[in-house]
């Protein structure tokens, strides 16, 4: 990451699902997990007609993305500090697109790996994409076997060429967003 040029995706996965987004042209966006909010920069930029949301449980991470990484103040990009599960949980928008990339430094945390968690996903929701380790084969294990019993969903996996990343994309059928 180049602090210099803090408007910049440093990484393959965040410039992939940034692709993936400029197709689906959300108008609104809800993100699990912000990390350096450089994604939801970049899209405030892009999309200036997309509302986005963002849920982070760590105010040091919410601190740091807009002391160290410049995430602006915007009428269009609301912040939450919360736990992402108890947001979605009880959420009663719907978004057009969301962004999941909830890592700490073990892993996703296992709440998230659960066919819970994806089916209050969407309800909120046509489009997933979701930020997965390759190695995490757990949570692979899991996201296989639930989206067999999931006839009405497609699964598209964009492979990352510089990072043992994977981002999947989950779509309901009939959904209408571009290849």
């Amino acid at each position: 990451y180049d602090l210099n040029a803090p408007f910049t995706l440093g990484f393959e996965y965040l410039q992939v699902g940034f692709d993936r987004l400029m197709a689906i042209q959300p108008t609104t966006l809800l993100s699990l997990g912000l990390g350096g909010g450089r994604l939801n920069t970049q899209l405030l930029y892009a999309l200036p007609h997309c509302r986005q949301t963002v849920v982070e449980l760590r105010p040091a991470v919410i601190h740091i993305a807009r002391e160290w990484f410049h995430l602006p103040e915007a009428a269009n990009l609301a912040v939450v500090q919360g736990d992402a599960f108890e947001y979605i949980s009880t959420c009663r928008k719907h978004f057009d697109a969301i962004f999941i990339d909830l890592y700490d430094g073990q892993g996703m945390p296992p709440i998230f790996a659960t066919p819970a968690f994806f089916e209050e996903v969407l309800r909120c929701t046509t489009t997933i994409l979701i930020n997965i380790w390759q190695s995490d084969n757990a949570f692979k294990a899991l996201l296989r076997s639930w989206l067999v019993q999931q006839p009405h969903l497609t699964l598209k996996r964009h492979r990352i060429q510089s990072s043992p990343n994977w981002l999947m994309e989950i779509t309901v059928n009939g959904a209408t967003n571009p290849a």
